[in-house]
């Protein structure tokens, strides 16, 4: 499954749905590598599963439709984050391709806000959703891992999320680097990713690590 990107708004039964599912799973964290590019290894998954009903309820609760934006997408204005923060944001992403690269996609939706479990699970029905969590993890080969390319300087948004530009080499896409702009928001002590916004360039491009 691929990336969508969406920003919605939380709801009260969400925002207490997700510190349910996430208040004792998201303690462990990778620190993040120091040189890019780099393959994310599916031993440094550590995160806690999110659970299954957990998930699957974070999907059922509906919410407003957002309309879809006319204009491309652009990093909103920022000033640079501090030290602790870019190191967490960059464990948490360092995390999600470990997890992916681990193929254990509960661990994957554990580093998801709510807001983008459901834009990351819009495509599918919650049956299809259900057959995909619960599939027993297998690391993928090494030739289908994805590579963080590498990591821009993390900037702190005017809403109070965390935004950076991140490279990825994607082995579906034929292109070697794939530039995306991610944003995260700190929920329950742990940044998780809340958008991430394909082909975001050349402003976004962050330079090699």
């Amino acid at each position: 499954m691929r990336f969508y990107i969406g920003r919605r708004v939380v709801v009260a039964l969400i925002s207490l749905a997700l510190v349910a599912l996430q208040g004792d799973v998201i303690r462990a964290q990778t620190p993040p590598p120091a040189v890019y590019p780099i393959t994310p290894d599916p031993k440094d998954c550590l995160v806690e599963p999110a659970p299954l009903e957990g998930v699957i309820n974070i999907l059922q609760t509906p919410v407003a439709a957002e309309a879809a934006s006319p204009t491309p997408f652009a990093p909103p204005l920022s000033v640079p984050a501090d030290a602790e923060v870019a190191s967490d944001v960059a464990a948490t992403l360092y995390e999600v391709f470990a997890c992916a690269n681990a193929g254990d996609p509960l661990r994957v939706s554990s580093l998801f806000t709510a807001d983008f479990m459901r834009a990351f699970y819009s495509d599918a029905s919650l049956e299809e959703v259900a057959g995909f969590l619960v599939r027993p993890p297998e690391p993928l080969a090494e030739a289908e891992r994805r590579v963080i390319v590498a990591i821009g300087q993390v900037q702190m948004l005017p809403d109070g999320r965390a935004g950076v530009a991140i490279v990825l080499d994607e082995p579906e896409d034929p292109r070697p680097e794939e530039p995306d702009y991610a944003i995260l928001e700190k929920v329950v002590g742990r940044w998780l990713v809340d958008e991430i916004h394909e082909d975001v360039e050349p402003a976004a491009t962050p330079a090699a690590g």
